[in-house]
């Protein structure tokens, strides 16, 4: 009952429009696991790049997030983590795709762990923990079945 009632604090349209963003994280998990859509190479392709750019767009939060600290150490501090989720996404697209996705997994574990210790601490707003412990979730399990299915194609 209580993760309801956590999931019910969520502003509707931050909650639906982060459901929506774990569609492409789950659609090419089809073609790697056999539907014909495209070829499994290809939706891997994908799986990577989309990715790197949602793995980017929370270092882009956390940007936003310093932007309303007065200057000083903690504010550039925090611009320097920010950007460290962009890189490893880039990163991710330079790898063979097993260690990319293996990255993947590792960014959005660490960006969801600070991001809901922040929200704890009152550094986020308390609902932001809630959503990002369920859009983490789904997107770490996404990239985990895409793991799988490349290692079962080697």
């Amino acid at each position: 009952m209580r993760l309801i009632e956590a999931i019910g604090k969520i502003p509707a349209p931050a909650l639906w429009l982060g459901l929506a963003g774990l569609i492409p994280f789950w659609l090419p998990l089809m073609p790697l696991y056999g539907a014909p859509m495209m070829s499994a190479d290809r939706a891997l392709l994908l799986l990577l790049v989309y990715g790197a750019v949602i793995l980017s767009f929370l270092g882009g939060i956390r940007w936003g997030a310093a932007l309303k600290l007065p200057r000083g150490p903690l504010q550039s501090t925090l611009f320097v983590f920010s950007v460290l989720p962009s890189l490893a996404g880039f990163a991710a697209l330079l790898l063979p795709a097993v260690a990319g996705l293996v990255l993947l997994i590792t960014g959005f574990l660490i960006q969801g762990a600070w991001d809901v210790q922040s929200a704890q601490r009152n550094e986020l707003p308390a609902w932001f923990a809630t959503l990002r412990a369920i859009l983490t979730t789904g997107a770490v399990v996404a990239l985990a079945a895409a793991l799988a299915a490349r290692l079962m194609m080697a």
